[in-house]
């Protein structure tokens, strides 16, 4: 029942909710002996997706006084092959925030198309490095993903 939820969910999202968008050029080592990128290699795609929306949001903030953000879940379904011509683009959006942690759904679509070949839904915490401990996502942070998802994380915050 779980994954029936999360593919409803995953149909919620239209290409217009996500805000960031990642290009990622398809490598010849990312293509296995099938003729199509390997499953593994999406996940760097998403880590491209997920780093570069983590830079442009909280820019020097991330890491700042030890304060980190860590991957402590993610689901990834694959709906379609991504093939060695295909060009391609993650697309990242933080859809909830919590006290200490968020979720970010990504989609790997192809240039032209409206529907993911390759979507992960993940959740992500505040990490404070110098003790190896969880945190609270601070207002800062909160604000800025915020803006780049045009307020519709905390409605009624200026953007």
């Amino acid at each position: 029942q779980g994954i029936i939820k999360i593919n409803l969910q995953i149909m919620e999202f239209k290409i217009q909710d996500f805000k960031h968008i990642t290009p990622v050029q398809i490598r010849f080592n990312d293509v296995d002996a099938l003729g199509h990128v390997n499953n593994a290699v999406t996940q760097e795609y998403f880590d491209l997706g997920r780093s570069g929306y983590l830079r442009d949001s909280l820019g020097a903030l991330l890491g700042k006084n030890g304060q980190h953000m860590v991957i402590v879940s993610f689901k990834t379904d694959f709906h379609r092959q991504i093939m060695p011509d295909d060009a391609i683009k993650v697309l990242t959006c933080v859809y909830k925030l919590g006290n200490k942690s968020l979720r970010m759904m990504q989609w790997i679509i192809k240039e032209g198309e409206e529907h993911p070949l390759v979507s992960s839904d993940s959740v992500m915490a505040g990490f404070f490095r110098p003790d190896e401990s969880g945190m609270v996502l601070p207002d800062e942070w909160r604000n800025r993903f915020n803006k780049i998802e045009c307020g519709r994380l905390t409605p009624g915050i200026d953007q």
